[in-house]
């Protein structure tokens, strides 16, 4: 599975099945059909959205995010994104997720 950060704050898994997305939205992942078409976008350097708008994280990274919702990235993380200064990514609209019972 690939994972990716959509306009710094918004969190989003490739599936693999014909490029679908689903999107960490208030702790549950969820297909949402126009952020995918605009995650596409991006990673095209298409349209109204630049390839500079995406980043592709680990599956390490994005686990992180999802047990506390912030996280800071600097260097090299993984797949070709470099940043020089640390950049922190915090969800917009995150709530962690309810633990198991």
């Amino acid at each position: 599975m690939e994972y990716y950060i959509f306009l710094g704050h918004r969190l989003a898994r490739r599936t693999g099945f014909l490029n679908k997305c689903e999107w960490l939205i208030n702790g549950e992942w969820k297909e949402d059909r126009q952020r995918t078409l605009a995650l596409n976008d991006a990673l095209m350097n298409y349209g109204d959205y630049s390839i500079f708008d995406q980043d592709r994280i680990t599956p390490e990274i994005a686990e992180a995010l999802i047990q506390n919702g912030t996280i800071v990235l600097q260097g090299d993380i993984g797949f070709g994104t470099i940043y020089r200064e640390p950049k922190t990514i915090q969800f917009s609209n995150w709530k962690k997720p309810d633990s198991p019972k």
